[in-house]
């Protein structure tokens, strides 16, 4: 196999992963989001519920409910469950709600640095495929 051709697959091999790389981290953007939007929602529900409230047990059922004293159960996995008091699980949301924007930031920065590869790739490529008569089944224009 020639050298051009060599780096052509090398090159095109890499493209293909940082383009499932991607999605990926797309998908994982999208993830975190929708735990962050969770996160937010109870915190602003805990800090507002007094009194009656109702509570969702899904499938569009709720029943009235009151928050007895000023105990929350937080929940730690696998179905076990912390009595805290209702400030300390606050500050247990408000730190999961900055560690959830700190994934964002950081998985949004590795999307932009994989887009910043596969452009710096395209140009490289784009020649091989031109010179070894590949440019129609690789390039998308």
């Amino acid at each position: 196999m020639s050298e051009e051709k060599e780096e052509f697959q090398r090159l095109s091999d890499q493209y293909v992963y940082l383009e499932s790389l991607l999605k990926a981290l797309d998908e994982q953007e999208r993830l975190i989001m929708t735990y962050l939007q969770e996160t937010e929602g109870a915190l602003s529900a805990l800090k507002s519920v007094g009194g009656d409230f109702l509570a969702a047990l899904g499938a569009g059922i709720y029943v009235q409910s009151r928050v007895s004293g000023e105990k929350i159960f937080v929940s730690l996995g696998q179905s076990v469950f912390a009595e805290r008091p209702k400030e300390e699980a606050i500050s247990y949301l408000e730190r999961r709600r900055e560690d959830l924007q700190k994934s964002v930031q950081a998985t949004e920065l590795r999307g932009r640095q994989t887009i910043g590869a596969l452009q710096s790739m395209e140009p490289r490529l784009k020649e091989l495929a031109n010179k070894l008569g590949l440019a129609r089944w690789f390039l998308k224009e």
